[in-house]
């Protein structure tokens, strides 16, 4: 007898539940309407650009568009398929009605690749596109913010890069983490992704030990005795069907984990706000200073005698 899919009661499980099916909906009507690719990716970032909108606090400004530093190195974060969370209260637009739009790196609080499926190919050039904004030169300062009932000194930090994908054609966490631990072998720890999430595999980060690790989120059931526990089937098919549903899987050694995208989604979000909440950008600072060129500040000055 097959467990029954527990039900969680809380009003937050129940509506992001109800969230993501709506997208995962609406992403499957792309797949199957729209045949060109730039298109489909189009579609699916607009759809995740505006869940985030609708999610995140005001304070973050939703962007694409050029990043570049104070030294003059820049990178190029215009593409459809790329999301910049941007600092909205504490720094001045240096570039006003620029097209693409240019923002200063030490405003950007987090580049987001948004995939529509990763293979070895759009994972290698999601983490490239990642390792070129990381890798700009930000402003090095030290900022005094309130946290709680303490006051913390940190250090400004480089923007945050995530990569999220809906799914993905590696099927099993061994293949997956191998993938993942080619691609980022060479590139220096500091400018790799802070984590990839595929909704319907898991999130990929690192472990203590630097070494690629996934979390899978799945299905909760609850047998006759009452046990709650992860879902898990033998079945090699792509999907479980149960109640109307068709569940993703991920294999872990011999078996089919059953993986529920919604509990994902909520973990990606979990990550994501207390990844904005421990990135440190300039505050109260004159960022113009650190923009305009020393030769470009010299004057002139008199005075009445």
């Amino acid at each position: 007898m097959e467990p029954i899919i527990f039900k969680a009661s809380d009003r937050i499980s129940k509506h992001y539940k109800r969230r993501v099916e709506q997208i995962l909906s609406r992403f499957e009507d792309i797949r199957e309407l729209i045949e060109h690719q730039p298109s489909k990716g189009t579609r699916v970032e607009k759809e995740i650009r505006q869940f985030l909108i609708d999610f995140l606090p005001e304070m973050y400004q939703y962007s694409s568009g050029i990043v570049i530093d104070s030294s003059g190195s820049e990178c190029d974060r215009s593409k459809q398929s790329d999301i910049l969370i941007i600092d909205k209260f504490f720094n001045p637009k240096l570039f006003i009605d620029e097209e693409p739009s240019i923002y200063p790196v030490d405003t950007i609080y987090c580049g987001i690749e948004v995939k529509t499926s990763i293979n070895e190919e759009e994972l290698e050039s999601s983490i490239k596109n990642i390792e070129s904004l990381k890798k700009l030169a930000y402003i090095n300062d030290k900022v005094t913010y309130n946290k709680g009932n303490s006051i913390i000194v940190s250090n400004t930090s480089p923007p945050i890069g995530i990569i999220f994908a809906f799914d993905s054609v590696f099927k099993t966490a061994e293949t997956l983490l191998k993938h993942y631990g080619d691609s980022i072998e060479n590139i220096a720890p500091e400018h790799r992704p802070n984590f990839l999430c595929i909704l319907n595999r898991g999130i990929i980060g690192l472990n203590q030990n630097n070494k690629p690790a996934i979390e899978m989120f799945g299905l909760i059931g609850q047998d006759s005795t009452g046990t709650i526990g992860e879902m898990t089937t033998t079945s090699s098919e792509l999907y479980y069907e149960t109640g109307g549903h068709n569940y993703p899987k991920i294999k872990f050694g011999k078996d089919y984990y059953i993986v529920d995208p919604s509990r994902t989604m909520l973990g990606f979000l979990q990550y994501l706000i207390d990844s904005l909440l421990n990135k440190v950008i300039i505050s109260k600072t004159n960022i113009l200073n650190h923009y305009i060129p020393e030769e470009m500040k010299r004057k002139i000055g008199f005075e009445m005698k």
